[in-house]
């Protein structure tokens, strides 16, 4: 995970004891490592990435993954977040007097259409040149959105300074400029589905050792399935090594 180029994080809710907990995970295209904690910290997020950490976190823009320790890195923050962000500011507005709808409507497009110039590319319907250019004009676009006066509309400023501070950091459309950062985090949401399953399934983890347990088989069974192993001779094999001689 360490030495990654693009790590995608996320987490879910989960129980332990009673307790409420966080199942977490981060993911690769070749590694999948889940964890359950009661905590969930910069200190954790810290100790999986490490202190020289030279890729792209991909995540949503929960305060932990702002903290001071990372701001050296590199991050794509999920557009598909902001996209419901502007789509909820849209919502709060409608039928209310005056312009307060018109900017968020403006935010939302602007970043739909940095998401489809991306899908695209992806598609190889437009050249990488192509992307580049229209890529530049759309961050213009943004950044004139989002650099500007107060607005007088509480929920356009609430939107607007949100995403300003990420925005002068460049971890909005980081993925306009390096076409190989994914502008999503779809992969951590994807990774997590079966463990919430798991969670409605099982009514989550009795003690913490349960919950090392299942995050522990979890991952190793998701890493196989990645690498193109079978998952159950991966475990098979795991126990053998590990059983007294």
């Amino acid at each position: 995970i360490q030495s990654a180029p693009i790590v995608h994080q996320d987490d879910t809710g989960w129980r332990i004891h009673g307790v409420n907990a966080w199942l977490q995970v981060a993911c690769t295209p070749q590694h999948v490592l889940f964890q359950i904690r009661t905590r969930h910290t910069h200190e954790q997020l810290k100790e999986l990435l490490g202190e020289t950490f030279g890729g792209t976190l991909v995540a949503d823009r929960y305060n932990v993954y702002d903290h001071a320790d990372f701001k050296e890195f590199k991050h794509q923050k999920c557009i598909h977040h902001v996209i419901r962000n502007a789509q909820e500011a849209i919502v709060l507005q409608e039928g209310h007097r005056g312009r307060g709808i018109v900017y968020a409507t403006r935010v939302l497009q602007a970043f739909q259409d940095a998401h489809a110039l991306h899908r695209q590319l992806s598609r190889k319907e437009i050249t990488l040149e192509q992307y580049r250019v229209r890529g530049y004009v759309l961050k213009t676009r943004v950044t004139r959105l989002l650099d500007r006066a107060p607005l007088q509309s509480k929920v356009n400023e609430r939107l607007r300074k949100g995403l300003f501070k990420h925005h002068r950091r460049g971890n909005l459309l980081r993925f306009l400029e390096d076409s190989l950062i994914p502008p999503t985090n779809n992969a951590a949401e994807r990774a997590l589905r079966s463990g919430v399953i798991a969670r409605k399934v099982s009514q989550c983890s009795k003690t913490q050792k349960g919950a090392d347990g299942y995050a522990m088989i979890k991952s190793v069974l998701e890493t196989a399935k990645r690498q193109g192993q079978h998952p159950l001779e991966v475990l098979t094999s795991l126990q053998a090594r590990a059983a007294p001689r």
